[in-house]
Formats: C-alpha cells, sequence, structure tokens
C-alpha cells in the first residue's frame, strides 16, 4: 500500500494534466536539456525543439506561468523523440504507394514512462534504429559535426605531401584520418587519398587529380546535409523494417537492399534512370514474379528510338528484335500491312511488344509492382553496365544485378525453372513463354534519392546527385 501511495505520489509530482513538471524536476529537466544540446550529434536541430525556452530556463529566471512552460517543454520532448524514432524529412517519395507512415511506438507514453522509471537519458537510444548501418550514418554525422569549424581553403594544389595543408585538413574533417598532423608521411597521406576516393565512387589509384579535387572541395555543410538527410530517411524505414522484408533501392548509389530487421538478406548493384529519363522515389509492394516476361515498349521509346530504326528496315528490325506489333485492342497485326514510311510519333497507333526470349530487353525476370511511371525491376541480357561505378543508363526502370537471386528469395516456386537457367534459358523460354508467379507475402518497395548512402561494409559513401534534388 505504501509502495502504490509513493507511485502516485511521484506521478502527481512529475507529470499533471499530460505535461511532465520539468521546472520542479531539476534532474530529468537537465538531462532532457542535455539531449537537446546534442541534437546536432543525431542529425538534428536543437533550434527546433523550444530553444528560446530551454535558454530562458537555464537562467534560472521562471516565469509565472510555468505551466505553460512545462507543456511547451513536453510538447519539445515529444518532438524531439518523434524525430529520433521517425526521422524528420517529409515528401521522401513523389508517390507513396504504401501509404506508409510509421508510428508504431506511442511517443508520448515512451516519455512519460522513461521520466518516471529514471532512463529518460537512455530514451533516445531506446527508441531509434539500432541497424549497424543506421548507426554508421550517425556516427558520420557526428564526426562532422565535431570538424566543421576547422578552417579549410580549396584544395588547389596538386601536391601529395605535407605541404599541402588544405587537402590534410579536409581529410581530417570528413573523418578519413584521425588526426589533423601536418606532418604526416607521404605513404601514409596517399592511403588516406585512396579511402576518400574510395568514399567517392573514384578510381582508387592514390593519385590527386580533379575528380578528387572537386569532391574533397564540396563544403563540409552540404556534406553534413546529405548525410543528416539519409539519417532521417532511415529512422523513417525502421518500422515497416522490423515488422517485414523490404526492397530499399537508392537511386544515387544505383544500389539494392534488401532488409529483416538489423540484417542484410541480400545486397546488389542495379541499373538506374539516366538524368534524361529519370527514375522516380516511390513506395509501393511488389506483387509478382514473371518469368520470361514480354516487354511492352513505352510509348516515347517506341516512336523516339525504334521507329526510326524500324523505318529503315521494317522486316529485319523487327525480326532481329523479336517484336510484335499490337492495334488499338492488344490484337497482334502484320507489320507487313503498316505503312511505315507514313509512320510519326503523331500518327503511330501502335504497341510494340518484345517477345519473352534470352535477348529481351528484360532480360528473363520481372519484378511487377503498381506505379504511376510504369516503373519496374527487372534483369537485363547487358550485363556489362553493372561493372561502371556510376550507372545511370536505363529509361527509368531499375535493371538489378543476380536478379534470378532475388526472385528465388521472394519465390521459391522460381528454382526448378532457375536452377540450370544459363544453359537452358532460351529454349526454356520459348517452351514456357511468360509464366506469371504471384507472390503470397507481397514485399514493401523503396525506391529513394540519398546521396549519402552506406554500402554493405557499412562505410559510407557520397554518390552523384545525378538529377540534381539535392537542395540545401
Amino acid at each position: 500500500m505504501k509502495y502504490r501511495l509513493f507511485l502516485l505520489l511521484c506521478l502527481t509530482t512529475r507529470v499533471y494534466g499530460q505535461q511532465v513538471q520539468w521546472l520542479s524536476d531539476a534532474p530529468n529537466r537537465q538531462i532532457l536539456f542535455n539531449v537537446f544540446a546534442r541534437a546536432a550529434l543525431a542529425g538534428l536541430d536543437e533550434k527546433n525543439y523550444a530553444y528560446e525556452t530551454v535558454q530562458y530556463v537555464k537562467t534560472g529566471l521562471i516565469k509565472a506561468d510555468s505551466t505553460n512552460i512545462n507543456r511547451e517543454l513536453t510538447n519539445a520532448a515529444i518532438a524531439f523523440y518523434s524525430d529520433i524514432a521517425y526521422g524528420k524529412q517529409e515528401n521522401r517519395v513523389a508517390y507513396n504507394g504504401l501509404e506508409y507512415h510509421p508510428g508504431a511506438i506511442n511517443i508520448k507514453d515512451s516519455l512519460f514512462a522513461a521520466v518516471n522509471k529514471g532512463y529518460l537519458g537512455d530514451l533516445a537510444a531506446r527508441l531509434e534504429p539500432h541497424h549497424p548501418l543506421y548507426l554508421a550514418l550517425k556516427k558520420q554525422v557526428a564526426c562532422l559535426e565535431k570538424n566543421k569549424e576547422q578552417v579549410c581553403p580549396d584544395i588547389t594544389s596538386e601536391n601529395l605531401d605535407s605541404t599541402n595543408h588544405p587537402l590534410i585538413t579536409k581529410l581530417f574533417q570528413l573523418g578519413i584520418t584521425d588526426t589533423l598532423n601536418y606532418k604526416i608521411g607521404e605513404d601514409s597521406l596517399r592511403v588516406a587519398l585512396r579511402k576518400a576516393q574510395r568514399a567517392f565512387e573514384l578510381l582508387e589509384d592514390g593519385q590527386m587529380r580533379p575528380g578528387i579535387m572537386e569532391e574533397l572541395n564540396v563544403p563540409v555543410a552540404r556534406r553534413l546535409y546529405e548525410l543528416k538527410h539519409a539519417l532521417n530517411t532511415w529512422r523513417w524505414l525502421n518500422d515497416v523494417q522490423q515488422e517485414q522484408p523490404v526492397i530499399i533501392v537508392n537511386i544515387p548509389a544505383a544500389n539494392l537492399f534488401y532488409f529483416y530487421r538489423d540484417s542484410i538478406l541480400f545486397y546488389t548493384r542495379c541499373i538506374v534512370g539516366k538524368a534524361a529519363t529519370p527514375t522516380i522515389p516511390l513506395t509501393g509492394k511488389i506483387h509478382e514474379v514473371l518469368l520470361f516476361p514480354y516487354w511492352n515498349v513505352p510509348r516515347d521509346i517506341a516512336v523516339n528510338e525504334l521507329l526510326p530504326a524500324i523505318k529503315s528496315a521494317p522486316a529485319d528490325y523487327l525480326n532481329y528484335g523479336n517484336y510484335q506489333v499490337l492495334d488499338k485492342t492488344g490484337k497482334v497485326v502484320d507489320p507487313f500491312t503498316v505503312n511505315w514510311a507514313q509512320m510519326n510519333k503523331h500518327n503511330f497507333n501502335y504497341t510494340l511488344r518484345q517477345l519473352f526470349g534470352c535477348d529481351n530487353s528484360l532480360g528473363i525476370i520481372k519484378l511487377n509492382f503498381y506505379s504511376p511511371y510504369s516503373a519496374y525491376l527487372h534483369d537485363t541480357p547487358n550485363k556489362s553496365y553493372f561493372l561502371f561505378n556510376r550507372r545511370y543508363f536505363s529509361h527509368g526502370c531499375i535493371r538489378v544485378e543476380n536478379v534470378d537471386s532475388l526472385a528465388e528469395m521472394l519465390e521459391p516456386a522460381l528454382h526448378p525453372f532457375l536452377a540450370d537457367a544459363p544453359a537452358r534459358v532460351c529454349d526454356l523460354a520459348a517452351d514456357k513463354g511468360q509464366l506469371i508467379f504471384p507472390l503470397k507475402h507481397k514485399v514493401p518497395l523503396f525506391i529513394l534519392y540519398e546521396v549519402a548512402w552506406p554500402d554493405r561494409e557499412g562505410r559510407i559513401r557520397f554518390y552523384d546527385d545525378v538529377y540534381n534534388k539535392v537542395k540545401m
């Protein structure tokens, strides 16, 4: 009975009208203010959390309307811990087919419990993601925040020795070297430069070239913005990753992760849209796998790229490419009945469809999800493009390296068809035609645009802003 009365008194003292009594609870108030002061190390801005009121309370000059101050501080605490759990940025995708809005944790209840049970100092760590790749991003943010005040002029010299102070300073600012040492030896400096080249997806030859100088001269404030954006996006993703497996494609990195909770189930490289035909950030659900798919050629590709070639030699081009011509009703028509010489982008009322086969532009596998942009993930017969660091070649769809392995993870029933695919794919395609495998469990898909992003080893890399979307 005495213990229950003690708990009731604690609740009455610390929480009144669903507000924490910060002004009468000095220990928790100090913890909260310390958390706010370190917000930048977590990719957030302390000025978003009742900053003026916090500074006023710190002076010890408490206003008479203490109820309003407690309410403001409580609301600021809820906002801060919501941002820690779910991220700060909005409008990450152009189309949210999942209608995904994280919110599995009741932040208000979590805050009150932390205050009353004495673990407010640990609350942020409890709420934020624990994935190693997230922690790598957070570590990089903290590193740049601590080093950003170091004055650093632009690098103009190609000297790779201790006289190149701007280079040495910039490598330290970015956390590539642990200490600011202007007496560093040339061999050590070259090793650090190779690490920088790796971070920017450049040739790792340890040579000072215009490309690495340009990347290193990007202001630290811009790099911090990119990192913080990625960090908050990862928080936004955490809810769905904990609930079920999820596929995440990052456009600038041109890579794909298949995550479940804090594990990487699969990783591979992708080819994404070039600047003129960009891949659109979106969310959706992969609902089926197509084996030996048709390719219904998008109209802009058909009239702008294929039609001029067809007009020069209709029979040869259509036969060689294994194309069919369909009318408005979807009926296959004889291509010799079409007056190709008169066709142009204004009067071309047909659809071109490439038949299934080992030379199909979609390869042998297509992963379907609903998108207003007619986008999908698919295989490709042109594997050599995956060897490029900058893989921006497509018309907007996403070509996936080793997509057969991913498809089998999503639908094990594919295994009998793919077991000997390299040797049998052409015969199988001709024999079976397009096969559709609906997924028993639809897989959430996130196509994102993050310039700063970890690789599968947890190293943070900075990729091209290929679509010029980063606006500070």
